[in-house]
Formats: C-alpha cells, sequence, structure tokens
C-alpha cells in the first residue's frame, strides 16, 4: 500500500504541477492558473486546514511565422520576423477546505520584449531595415478558482477526477505603452501590441477538469483540461485606425482561451520521489467567443505539442521542469480576417478573382516552464496533561 500511495503521489504531483498554458508569441495565449496548483504533499489532495505556496517561471522566444500551417521562411530571409521573448512567473496559493474542495489563487507577473523592424525614410532607396525593441510588463491578470474531486480521496487510491470553476480578472494592464520607433527616426509612446500586454481588459471565468488512473503498477494516465470564457468583446485599446467599412475590428478583442492535455506518468527511484511524465497538449485561442461579440481583433491560432516533464520531490518541497516542443503551429482565420475578406470580394464580380484574407502570426518552438511548491501541513495536536 505504501508503494501504490507513494506512486499515486507522483502521478498527482505532475498532472498538477504547472498546468497552465502558456503564451506562444503572437497567438498571446494567456497563463491560466485556474488549474489546480498543487504539487507537492504526501497525498494527492490539502487537507482541511492545510496550505500550499508555489512558484512557476515561465520562458518561451516565438519567432516563426505561419498563416495557417504554412511557415513563412521568408520572413527570417528579409530579416523581418518578429521576435517575442517572454519571461512569466506564477505565485500560486491553495488552501483546503475539505479533502475534497480546495480553494486556488495565482497573481501572474510578466515582462514581455517585441523587436521587429521598419524602413526608415532616410532608407527609403535601399529598403534598409532597421530593428528596435519595445516591451510591456507587470502584473498580469489575477486568478482565483475552487476545485472539487468527486470521489474521497481516501477512498480513491487508484484514480479521481476533478472539477472546478475559477474567475479571472481585468487586473493586467491591457493598454502598456513604450517609446516605439518612428519612419522619420524618431520615437512615439504608443500602446504596445496585444501580444506583449500583461492582461487582456476583461472579467473572465473558467471551468476546468481533470483526472487520473493507475493503468498498470506505477503506471499513471492523466488529463486535464479547461475553457476560459471573456465576455468582454473588445477592451477599448486601439490596434490602428480602421479601415473603411471594418470599424471596430481595430479594437483589441478580449478573447476567450482553451487548453486540453493527457499523458502518462511513471514513479522511479527507491522512495519513487523522481517522476517523469510525457503528454500532448493543445491550446489555443478560437477565432469566435462562446459568449459575447465577436467585432474585434485577435489573432487567433493554436499550437499542439508534445511535452516531457520530470517532477522531483523531497519531503514537503516539490520542484519540476516541463519543456512543451510545439510540432503544429496554426494560425487560423479571424473574425476581422473575414469580414476583411468579404468586403473585398463584395467588390468582386469574378469569382475567379475572389480573395484570401488571413493574417500570420509568430509561434514559439519550445518553452521552459519550472516549478517549485511547499506543502504547510497541518500540526498534530499534541495533547496537554493538567495537574492536579
Amino acid at each position: 500500500m505504501k508503494k501504490t500511495l507513494q506512486s499515486l503521489t507522483l502521478a498527482a504531483i505532475v498532472l498538477f504541477a504547472n498546468e497552465q498554458a502558456k503564451a506562444q508569441g503572437c497567438v498571446a495565449v494567456r497563463q491560466m492558473g485556474g488549474i489546480n496548483a498543487m504539487s507537492a504533499s504526501s497525498s494527492y489532495n490539502l487537507s482541511k486546514g492545510e496550505f500550499q505556496v508555489g512558484a512557476n517561471y515561465r520562458y518561451f522566444h516565438s519567432w516563426r511565422h505561419f498563416v495557417g500551417t504554412e511557415e513563412q521562411p521568408q520572413r527570417q530571409t528579409l530579416g523581418n520576423a518578429v521576435n517575442i521573448y517572454q519571461h512569466a512567473v506564477d505565485i500560486n496559493v491553495s488552501y483546503g477546505l475539505s479533502s475534497r474542495l480546495q480553494l486556488n489563487a495565482t497573481v501572474p507577473f510578466l515582462e514581455t520584449e517585441r523587436s521587429q523592424t521598419l524602413t526608415l525614410t532616410a532608407d527609403a532607396a535601399t529598403k534598409k531595415l532597421t530593428r528596435y525593441s519595445v516591451s510591456a510588463g507587470g502584473l498580469g491578470d489575477v486568478r482565483f478558482g475552487a476545485n472539487y474531486w468527486l470521489i474521497k480521496p481516501e477512498n480513491a487510491h487508484k484514480g479521481n477526477i476533478m472539477i472546478g470553476a475559477g474567475i479571472k480578472l481585468a487586473t493586467g494592464s491591457y493598454t502598456a505603452t513604450d517609446d516605439a520607433l518612428q519612419t522619420d527616426g524618431t520615437k512615439k509612446n504608443v500602446v504596445m501590441d496585444q501580444a506583449i500586454q500583461p492582461g487582456d481588459g476583461g472579467v473572465g471565468f473558467s471551468i476546468e477538469f481533470q483526472g487520473f488512473r493507475q493503468l498498470h503498477r506505477n503506471i499513471y494516465g492523466f488529463a486535464n483540461a479547461y475553457y476560459l470564457f471573456n465576455p468582454r468583446e473588445s477592451n477599448g485599446s486601439f490596434k490602428s485606425a480602421p479601415k473603411a467599412g471594418l470599424d471596430g475590428y481595430n479594437i483589441y478583442a478580449s478573447p476567450d482561451q482553451y487548453f486540453a492535455r493527457a499523458g502518462l506518468t511513471t514513479a522511479v527511484g527507491k522512495h519513487q520521489n523522481l517522476a517523469f511524465s510525457l503528454a500532448g497538449r493543445f491550446e489555443g485561442i478560437p477565432a469566435y467567443d462562446v459568449f459575447g461579440g465577436q467585432v474585434a481583433y485577435r489573432r487567433p491560432g493554436y499550437v499542439v505539442a508534445v511535452e516531457p516533464g520530470v517532477t522531483y520531490r523531497k519531503g514537503q518541497h516539490t520542484f519540476s521542469l516541463f519543456v512543451p516542443y510545439n510540432f503544429i503551429k496554426n494560425r487560423i482565420q479571424s473574425a476581422a480576417d473575414i469580414a476583411d475578406q468579404n468586403l473585398q470580394n463584395s467588390k468582386i464580380t469574378d469569382p475567379t478573382k475572389y480573395v484570401h484574407v488571413q493574417g500570420d502570426a509568430a509561434f514559439a518552438d519550445y518553452s521552459i516552464s519550472l516549478g517549485y511548491s511547499y506543502r504547510i501541513a497541518k500540526k498534530a495536536k499534541v495533547p496537554t496533561w493538567k495537574v492536579n
């Protein structure tokens, strides 16, 4: 039984450690802390009155441009690819209201740099490109959530299912500005692209699922997913001046987002404190929200990744490393693309000359996620003796 519980513990550790979606570059998938932040314990759940605190660090560099699933290698050849570098830290706190119900809070901080090019007026004849960088950072969108185990953990040693719900606040700036180079060589303070904004400007709510099952001895299967609903149509910040007939599509959206993950994990070593996992991931931003209007600008798309991971537990401490590699990158048509396409084609009488409008986006090949958490266990009651 002890060995089974140790394996179960590590299966849960890998399942619950570092389950946030990560920004992928120009497709601004925000970090989500609603997926349970628990990752270190002698059991896979928090007991009543127990706390767990931790932090997750993530990094990525996006630079490959795609239209649909087709890479645009000419962006590298021409030297005008947009490069995005992001560092993000989530501070996580979880509390057990009971052995089945936990409350979670996540406070994210981000720092993102965007490197891009333009042709100065003085270089118009030679078409020489000048590269410059802008950045935005600070507090992101704070999240709160509650998760509930469907089966009492005391009675579920080989598997369990958790469901949850959460709320995302609009605490992160979505109008952050920086000094951007202009074609005349001067700099102008302007609102940054939505891909590097710390927040999206919307109050959203999420639904979540997590589960794991023992398959054979210390081999476990696991799965988890969430969907973030962002009902606000747009956040009011302007991308650019509107095109004629396309009013509203120049204002940044507060988009929905989604994430799913499933895989296998196994524990090794004498005390089975070291676990390895391999999972598949699917995450992205849809072209249309489930609730709210659609007249706004976003770069929708998704990535499919293979994610190796390793987790180590020592007492109440847990350390984890996950490196998802994106082998499918897809920048899908947005509502703005389709509206522009329909507007242009409405002016064309020959169907053979209809145009297809679809923007591009830069994606990261991989990201790096480092996690740490500490379980603050309840202190055992010490009996007191009354001396007469």
